[in-house]
């Protein structure tokens, strides 16, 4: 198994690094409140809901997330993370982001793993969101049974 290269990323920046998400859901939001510090933190979305979940410190733009104006706007960062509701706005974000942007570091959350191979071509890192999220819910699910005192 390859060494994951995106927190690499991070840890290389000479400050904190700059996030960009695309996002329209909550996993955007919280995934950038979960971030210390935010100095150069980014969410771009299509959804003024989600833009509002946004922590206060995070730059937001919100607008047509496959748009090219309106990444640019927020695409002057180290890493991003793209998590849409639909892998083929996942793929056209991530290719606009590593071709356009220039942006070499890109996870991306898909929706169904039978796309893997196909996000794999473009992305440096691919999770799968169901995946991600059974992973959290044995983590709190095992921490909820542990004893406490």
């Amino acid at each position: 198994m390859t060494q994951d290269p995106f927190p690499d990323t991070l840890a290389r920046t000479a400050g904190p690094p700059a996030l960009l998400v695309v996002s329209d859901s909550y996993l955007g939001p919280t995934l950038l409140s979960e971030i210390q510090p935010r100095d150069g933190m980014r969410l771009v979305t299509h959804d003024a809901g989600i833009a509002a979940r946004a922590p206060a410190d995070v730059d937001v733009t919100v607008g047509d997330v496959t748009a090219v104006d309106t990444l640019e706007r927020a695409a002057d960062v180290d890493a991003a993370v793209v998590s849409l509701r639909t892998d083929r706005e996942t793929l056209l974000v991530t290719q606009l982001l590593r071709t356009r942007f220039d942006i070499g570091d890109v996870l991306v959350v898909l929706n169904d793993p039978e796309h893997r191979d196909t996000l794999s071509d473009v992305a440096t890192v691919v999770v799968s969101g169901p995946e991600t999220l059974s992973t959290e819910l044995r983590r709190t699910i095992s921490t909820a049974a542990e004893p406490h005192d």
